[in-house]
């Protein structure tokens, strides 16, 4: 034993497998604030199509239609005249559904390439390097 230390090891602290806890809220945050922006910039877009010269199929333009049969339900009543009085909900809603497919796409990437930047190694201390190889192309 070494007259200044102590005979125990020093344990190095476990590394969690787990991203850190601030990546879930920032996940979160993504999946609140991504769809929410998107349904306000089609409701933006929708109003401003005809103005730009963009056509947009009449079906999916005017107010929704809903079946008879939901409104002998007495507590949708209220909920599908709210609806019903929307404007171009089709449209909002297709469009929506497209910005946040794009939006979360970008997002990813972004994602990926920072994480390639400042992510971990690509391999440990425990792999192998990579083979330097070189192939020639076989001939008879």
């Amino acid at each position: 034993m070494p007259k200044y230390q102590t005979a125990e090891r020093k344990v190095k602290p476990i590394r969690r497998k787990e991203p850190h806890p601030i990546w879930r809220g920032i996940g979160c945050l993504i999946l609140l604030i991504v769809p929410a922006m998107s349904l306000g910039l089609s409701t933006i877009l929708v109003e401003m199509a005809p103005g730009l010269g963009i056509a947009l199929p009449p079906g999916l333009l005017g107010r929704p239609l809903m079946p008879a049969l939901l409104f002998r339900v007495p507590g949708l009543v209220p909920i599908l005249n709210w609806i019903q009085s929307l404007e171009n909900l089709y449209a909002i809603l297709l469009i929506a559904f497209t910005l946040v497919i794009l939006l979360m796409g970008v997002i990813a990437l972004a994602y990926a390439f920072v994480y390639r930047l400042a992510g971990p190694s690509r391999y440990s201390q425990f792999d192998a390097p990579p083979a330097n190889v070189k192939v020639r192309k076989y001939k008879r």
